[in-house]
């Protein structure tokens, strides 16, 4: 896959997308088509029949269905890129850069659907739904940039086309799936689909009992990036490979914290601290649970229930835990730079941020944090660099009763 860019232009060929100043332009996947073979042989002559074989070889299509196609392509791009070759066909003229290891496409996890039947498994795939953008944005960061669940959750329950997220959002792929419980046993189905046609790349459904739910998660993770040719790091690769079983009980009592936590108000985060404990009590090795509860203990710091004191005196040991059972969660470093920061301790709080950001570069938590940490540190640019894709976690974040 390759990003073409030329003049006010980009061309994104593996989604099939045109965009002009970051704005995408509608225009027809077979339009886009006829672009992208031009394209790949800039600067030389392209025949029509070369072209027919191309973007119609499935079908039979008259003379001037191309001519139309070449038409509009000149309207949309303003008429100075594609000319035409009396008798032959035509050719792209003007400069264009290509850009491949580089290019990096975006995608979108919309909220995995409760099909179980019953409102308390909410937390469940809504639990799911974060899990899944947790392990696709840690894949390859620098060729797949995986929305914020801030954003994403907006779409829970919408009626809205797969083609007015994907323009709203600003993604080339979306992945949609549903979670159904029944006891032990767990069904996921998920689907990658193409925003620039809505085509269904890809469809499978897997099941597994609870124990197994990781291992799951990584198969979907693996085939994501198989359908868009993400080369995978070869940490990222182990660890989809290797992934472990969970204790159940342990795992459905931290989604449920995380699920409170996210509410934001007084009541469900300390309910979510409830379910925590809960969660160290069925595993006491289970790292996420200490990092949840952690993160409930400052987020009543930064509401004002608790004092920064017992917080963080609340809050150290247990992030200090998570860490030791499982250095590479996010999260633990994420709370314990949060951590770091109350203290007026720059150096932790700045190595822990980028740590965090490094093992979860799509954690909108962790750059909310760190942009905090940035304006204390009168780095400004660089605060609003790290501030500007997360936004709306900041008013989540902020105010008591928002959810991020």
């Amino acid at each position: 896959m390759s990003l073409y860019e030329f003049g006010r232009f980009r061309v994104d060929s593996g989604a099939r997308l045109l965009f002009e100043d970051q704005k995408r332009i509608a225009l027809t996947p077979k339009a886009v088509d006829v672009l992208l073979a031009l394209l790949e042989k800039r600067g030389t002559p392209v025949p029509r029949q070369e072209l027919f074989l191309r973007v119609w070889s499935d079908a039979v299509v008259e003379d001037g269905t191309l001519s139309s196609h070449i038409s509009l392509l000149r309207k949309t791009l303003g008429g100075r890129f594609i000319e035409t070759i009396p008798k032959r066909g035509y050719r792209f003229v003007g400069p264009v850069e290509e850009l491949r290891d580089d290019a990096r496409i975006l995608l979108a996890v919309l909220p995995f659907e409760n099909l179980s039947g019953s409102k308390k498994h909410d937390s469940f795939s809504d639990g799911l739904t974060e899990e899944m953008i947790t392990q696709l944005g840690r894949l390859n960061p620098e060729r797949l940039g995986v929305i914020a669940r801030t954003s994403s959750m907006t779409y829970k329950s919408t009626d809205k086309t797969i083609e007015r997220i994907g323009s709203e959002l600003g993604v080339s792929y979306v992945l949609e799936g549903s979670a159904r419980r029944s006891g032990n046993r767990v069904r996921i189905a998920a689907q990658l689909i193409q925003v620039s046609d809505q085509t269904h790349l890809w469809a499978e459904t897997y099941e597994g009992s609870v124990e197994d739910i990781l291992s799951l998660q990584s198969k979907v993770s693996a085939e994501v990036a198989r359908q868009i040719e993400i080369r995978l790091l070869p940490h990222e690769q182990a660890r989809l490979e290797n992934a472990k079983q969970v204790v159940p009980e342990a795992y459905e009592a931290c989604l449920k914290g995380r699920y409170l936590w996210n509410r934001r108000t007084e009541h469900d985060v300390q309910m979510s601290i409830r379910c925590f404990e809960e969660a160290t009590q069925s595993d006491p090795a289970y790292a996420p649970a200490y990092a949840g509860m952690a993160d409930s203990y400052l987020t009543l710091m930064d509401s004002g229930y608790l004092s920064p004191q017992k917080a963080t005196a609340k809050a150290r040991p247990i992030i200090l835990k998570a860490v030791q059972l499982d250095e590479s969660l996010a999260e633990a470093h994420v709370s314990l730079g949060h951590a770091a920061l109350h203290d007026f301790d720059w150096p932790t709080a700045e190595r822990e941020f980028l740590r965090g950001l490094e093992l979860n570069p799509s954690s909108a938590t962790a750059r909310y944090y760190y942009s905090n940490y940035l304006v204390s540190r009168d780095r400004l640019d660089e605060a609003i660099a790290q501030a500007e894709p997360v936004l709306p976690v900041a008013i989540g974040l902020a105010i008591p009763g928002r959810s991020m």
